[in-house]
């Protein structure tokens, strides 16, 4: 079974909110090989994400924790779980500090990607995205 088919409904638009231009195209790469032809928006600053959030419907949020300032995207979570309850976000970042673990996971992501990323996590990240649907 397809696992991006499920519900006969399939992951086709990603947001990747991500400063680091570099981090944001191996990402992009990333869904690339494994979506077929995914639409990919790229939101580096807050005004673009909130901008992006208002104007599109999209599948799948990959959220770095770090966009301005130091741990912003935790507010940024908060506020796109207040307003789409329901729609996959991933965090993707590189910290792994247990105190920000913590405060990350009780907001409940749908999954906590740790850079640098590999093609084996993601895709088992988007089959966990795929069953929200």
């Amino acid at each position: 079974m397809d696992w991006n088919k499920q519900n006969g409904r399939e992951m086709k638009r990603f947001l990747i909110i991500e400063d680091n231009k570099m981090m944001a195209m191996i990402l992009a790469q990333l869904l690339r090989q494994s979506i077929q032809s995914p639409q990919i928006l790229h939101a580096p600053t807050l005004q673009q994400t909130y901008q992006y959030l208002s104007q599109y419907t999209v599948d799948v949020v990959f959220l770095d924790l770090n966009i301005e300032r130091p741990l912003d995207g935790i507010d940024l979570l908060m506020h796109i779980r207040k307003i789409h309850p329901t729609l996959p976000v991933v965090i993707v970042t590189s910290d792994s500090e247990i105190d920000t673990v913590k405060r990350v996971v009780a907001l409940n992501p749908t999954d906590y990607l740790i850079k640098p990323l590999s093609l084996n996590n993601l895709q088992a990240c988007l089959e966990k995205c795929a069953m929200l649907q």
